[in-house]
């Protein structure tokens, strides 16, 4: 599975039933974070949580790069 609008983020699950994200980087290489399905619920709400701070600290960061 592929999160829409970021082609470079895969999601997938293990033979062994952990959750995978993969994220490909030319710069970075492959960055891979597994964790149980147990944990899935905890990961999504520490996202949620963190969403609208983080794009704000994102949207600045752009900010510096382009001037």
């Amino acid at each position: 599975m592929r999160i829409k609008g970021q082609a470079d983020i895969d999601i997938s699950i293990s033979d062994s039933g952990y959750i995978i994200l993969r994220q490909k980087d030319e710069l970075d290489g492959e960055k891979v974070i597994e964790f149980a399905p147990a944990y899935g619920q905890k990961v999504a709400g520490a996202i949620s949580a963190l969403q609208e701070f983080a794009q704000a600290k994102f949207e600045k960061a752009e900010l510096a790069d382009v001037e």
